[in-house]
């Protein structure tokens, strides 16, 4: 990231702070910051898992289950929602792996 855009990051994050941090609910713009990060995390990891769920009940077998049943054959539908099961995981792992980097339970 260039230097002019981290500033103007940095800018754009203070001025959200600032009442937060006025209102005596955050100490700093790095608590606020480390605050939001873990939410947008914590969130999209829900997301990712509900998103799962749902394929797991819908076909009522695991992804890899799943693809095995696709190697005989597959509709279009079928072979869409595949990939949209196979993106979900790869998003939920994505997720978490950004969460333990930097030190959230998620």
């Amino acid at each position: 990231m260039s230097s002019e855009i981290e500033n103007e990051v940095l800018t754009e994050f203070k001025h959200i702070a600032r009442p937060l941090m006025e209102l005596g609910l955050y100490d700093s713009t790095r608590e606020f910051i480390k605050d939001v990060t873990s939410e947008l995390i914590r969130h999209k990891i829900e997301i990712y898992q509900k998103q799962l769920k749902a394929f797991e009940q819908k076909y009522r077998i695991s992804f890899n289950a799943f693809s095995k049943k696709l190697e005989k054959g597959a509709s279009i539908t079928e072979e869409d929602e595949w990939m949209e099961w196979e993106a979900a995981k790869n998003m939920l792992k994505a997720w978490k792996q950004a969460a333990k980097e930097i030190g959230i339970s998620a």
